[in-house]
């Protein structure tokens, strides 16, 4: 998290510093040295961290540096695109390529560098990040510059209504103080800021919580017995085909059994990869089949995740699962009834690897290394994203897994499988 903090710190005052320069000053177009420290910041972040979620961080402080900070000058919006710009280039190359043939061909039609280049670009970018497959915090990141640069071309959206309604009604509308101010315009631009900064942060430390999880509940299991030096691994969102299998193989490796609990859009999309990990000897189970927050559905909802993705998991591996764990482990008592009513034993977690956080794998391994204890449930991922069910980045979970089941070892741990360590707890199942 320190790393992540720094890079907000770091590339804010960047941000702010730059614009002091007497050369920064001087230019007619401030969009190139924009550009520079854009891309500048963004290859820091791959340097410090070099994940999706810290380029997201780096240019989150920028951006906040530009928007918010009063410049020694009248903010342009040279500056929006041209950040944003060096932040596509390292974010998402071929995005940013296609920035450069929108860039000329619009060029070539008018003959001039024109604002409409990047105004039009960005406007659909959230679209582009989607239709590619980009990540969720990529695609939250561009729906951020969206409505930043709609903010800013609010008197071209004027423009356009005058057009469509025509100057007779427009002067109409114009003479009862319709139309926007340019105070008005200002404190709009500012509100709007401002709730993009509290939304994106009340995200973070929102899902932050969540994965964390909750206090400890006498319905369902959560940890293991603190006598014994046991813990048990888990995963979720999977199975997923780039980093289930070195996960199973780092698995097999260090002799060690997990809980995998799957997605049943997931293993009908790769049931070859559920069988492995079945056949490899793991325990599978049931994450609902469409990773949907069961927090507040309906009856109906409910009974229809948990039983399809039952189905699916049953159809790929030949096994019913007995273990249910609620997506973001947000339920409640439809919830548990459900569960209950068909066998399942509900299962959380009491030590979060915050891999959904993209951190660097030497960051995974430190703080479950400085915090586990006898009986702890760890919580990692093989797939899943910020928002959608799958997507995200995972190679920090696999790079980090082998030095994390190596250093356990070296505290003593012995590795269990959650029905294992059930028993050790005296408990049968289903609580």
């Amino acid at each position: 998290m320190k790393h992540f903090f720094l890079l907000i710190f770091f590339s804010f005052w960047g941000g702010v510093l730059v614009a002091y320069l007497p050369l920064y000053k001087r230019l007619t177009r401030y969009f190139f040295v924009d550009f520079l420290k854009g891309a500048i910041i963004s290859l820091s972040a791959l340097f410090l961290v070099g994940t999706p979620m810290s380029l997201i961080v780096a240019a989150f402080g920028l951006l906040a540096g530009n928007l918010l900070f009063p410049f020694p000058r009248e903010r342009r919006k040279e500056t929006i695109y041209g950040t944003v710009s060096g932040v596509l280039l390292f974010m998402a190359p071929d995005l940013f390529l296609l920035l450069c043939i929108w860039g000329f061909s619009l060029y070539l039609l008018q003959r001039r560098f024109v604002d409409e280049i990047f105004v039009s670009y960005f406007l659909v970018l959230p679209l582009l990040m989607y239709l590619s497959g980009k990540s969720d915090v990529y695609i939250l990141f561009s729906s951020l510059v969206f409505l930043i640069v709609f903010i800013d071309n609010l008197e071209k959206l004027e423009d356009g209504i005058e057009q469509m309604l025509g100057k007779a009604r427009w002067k109409f509308f114009h003479n009862r103080e319709i139309k926007l101010s340019f105070s008005r315009k200002k404190i709009l631009r500012q509100i709007g800021y401002s709730s993009l900064v509290l939304l994106l942060v009340l995200a973070f430390f929102l899902n932050r919580y969540v994965y964390r999880g909750f206090g400890m509940q006498v319905e369902l299991f959560r940890k293991g017995p603190e006598e014994i030096k046991v813990v048990a691994l888990t995963f979720d969102d999977g199975p997923d085909p780039r980093f289930t299998p070195y996960i199973l193989d780092i698995l097999n490796e260090q002799e060690v059994k997990a809980t995998f609990f799957m997605v049943g859009k997931h293993v009908e999309r790769y049931p070859h990869i559920a069988r492995q990990v079945a056949e490899a000897g793991h325990e599978i189970g049931n994450h609902t089949y469409n990773h949907h927050n069961l927090l507040q559905a309906n009856s109906r909802r409910v009974s229809t995740e948990i039983s399809r993705g039952e189905e699916a998991i049953i159809s790929a591996t030949g096994m019913r699962p007995s273990l249910f764990r609620p997506p973001r482990g947000l339920y409640d008592a439809r919830v548990m009834d459900e569960a209950r009513d068909r066998g399942y034993t509900v299962v959380l977690w009491s030590l979060s690897s915050r891999d959904w956080l993209e951190l660097r794998q030497v960051d995974i391994t430190r703080g479950i290394l400085q915090n586990v204890s006898n009986g702890e449930i760890i919580l990692f991922h093989d797939s899943g994203n910020l928002l959608r069910a799958e997507g995200g980045e995972r190679l920090s979970t696999v790079l980090s897994l082998r030095p994390t089941i190596e250093g356990l070892k070296e505290q003593g741990y012995f590795f269990v499988t959650i029905t294992e360590l059930m028993i050790l707890s005296g408990i049968s199942g289903n609580i």
